[in-house]
């Protein structure tokens, strides 16, 4: 546990810094976000924690909606200075904000401050896809995710599978959803996806060791183009489409509208994120597990890395030197393993550090769901560079395209190869045409407002 001691020794050491500067202030840190369901009940939770054990810093929590509006809100206060001093920042959304001038404060430089602790200790899979190509870290990597294959257990038992047997390959899982689908018991959606472009076409080539776009996906430099129209992919498409046909899978939108008809009990399985199992855990009136990704063994004897997405609490420049301290104490709070392990085994993130995997284990914390402490164990202990996802330009406007094209498959418009095609055509376009990153306003103006109050 000498981790966990180091980092229960930062925050002593950086509250003590605040309060050498004046004995009675507090410095207030308003975190803007687009949390929802469980992630923003334990996240408030959480902060009231924090707020109640200590009188150094006091956090605000505004939920500014969706990731794309809580950055655009942000964006926007900029130019006004009203901006919070955290703020959520969606994985897509970050290439363009890292390469943005005078906007962001590193994180590895809020961390260093003080001698605070750099965080070194995060497990790597979970905090990957917020380092820069030093290993560096640009935001606090808070709600990370992975993705997963989730299944009901209850409908598994009355189609005469094996509750605890889930599939391995996607031939395996068809012979499953067959299964649901002829029990005569009325399952009408064997199988339904959250987040499609992120899973069936990103997560398709990383669990086979491909890229979906050339130069790491953008990860060694500028001008990669996607190459997600190979025959892995339009394979794979050509199985989702015939199981649409035969009514196996059940497509309700791009994003988490799969996730709602799995709670419910619509459907007996599902692929999404990782973090969807906080919300299953308060809602679903049924027996559940979560496993790996299917595979397919032509492409691979064995399933390898997962890209991790997710989004992370970012921080503005133009804060006084008291406010990053105060950031540094409230982050290095969430990594204590209390605060992680608690905000893991609640939400379905990826744990933060080791120590709040270990504690999560040993307390049965992941107990809820069949599989989750493996799933947990697995995902954070394969290395390898495609964990750490992509840097590509309006990378948010690429999935969309890619989200458009797959569901003229699923309706019947195009066949698999043309649909692959022109998301592959229209989404180099749009990097082509990407807009230039922001900037901050002159630096005249780069004085924040007042953010230190005194207490009794």
């Amino acid at each position: 546990m000498r981790r966990a001691g180091l980092v229960w020794g930062a925050v002593a050491t950086l509250i003590g810094a605040v309060f050498s500067t004046s004995a009675c202030a507090t410095t207030d840190i308003e975190v803007w976000h687009a949390m929802t369901g469980a992630s923003a009940d334990t996240f408030g939770e959480l902060v009231e924690r924090f707020n109640a054990q200590q009188s150094a810093v006091h956090v605000t929590l505004t939920y500014k909606g969706n990731g794309a509006a809580t950055l655009a809100a942000a964006l926007a206060a900029l130019k006004t200075r009203t901006e919070p001093d955290l703020v959520e920042v969606d994985d897509e959304e970050s290439e363009s904000l890292f390469q943005s001038t005078g906007i962001v404060k590193p994180m590895y430089e809020v961390l260093a401050l003080d001698h605070s602790a750099d965080f070194n200790f995060f497990l790597p899979a979970s905090v990957a896809f917020m380092r820069d190509a030093h290993g560096r870290l640009l935001g606090f990597p808070y709600q990370a995710s992975v993705p997963v294959f989730v299944w009901n257990r209850d409908a598994y038992i009355k189609a005469g599978l094996d509750p605890d047997a889930p599939p391995k390959t996607w031939r395996d899982l068809q012979k499953q959803l067959i299964a649901l689908q002829d029990n005569g018991r009325g399952v009408a959606c064997p199988y339904t996806t959250s987040e499609q472009s992120w899973i069936h076409i990103e997560n398709l080539s990383t669990l086979h060791g491909e890229t979906f776009a050339t130069k790491n996906n953008g990860l060694s430099g500028g001008g990669a183009e996607l190459t997600y129209n190979d025959l892995l992919h339009v394979r794979h498409t050509a199985l989702l489409e015939s199981w649409v046909v035969s009514q196996l899978f059940h497509y309700y939108g791009p994003e988490r509208e799969g996730d709602a008809k799995f709670a419910a009990g619509d459907c007996a399985t599902l692929t999404t994120g990782s973090d969807a199992l906080g919300d299953f855990i308060k809602t679903a009136k049924f027996s559940m597990g979560v496993a790996p990704m299917p595979f397919y063994e032509e492409g691979a004897r064995s399933p390898l890395n997962t890209l991790v997405n997710g989004s992370a609490l970012v921080a503005l420049e133009g804060k006084k030197p008291e406010a990053y301290k105060a950031m540094a104490i409230f982050l290095a709070y969430l990594s204590t393993p209390v605060a992680a392990a608690e905000w893991t085994q609640k939400t379905g993130s990826l744990p933060l550090t080791s120590a709040a995997l270990d504690a999560s284990v040993k307390s049965n914390g992941y107990a809820k769901v069949q599989g989750f402490a493996d799933v947990m164990r697995e995902v954070t202990t394969v290395g390898g560079p495609s964990v750490r996802g992509e840097r590509l330009p309006e990378f948010a406007k690429v999935r969309a395209i890619g989200d458009h094209e797959l569901e003229q498959v699923w309706n019947g418009s195009k066949a698999p190869k043309q649909a692959l095609d022109d998301a592959v055509r229209e989404g180099n376009l749009a990097m082509r045409l990407a807009s230039p990153p922001p900037v901050a306003p002159p630096a005249k103006h780069v004085a924040p407002k007042a953010k230190s109050k005194t207490t009794s």
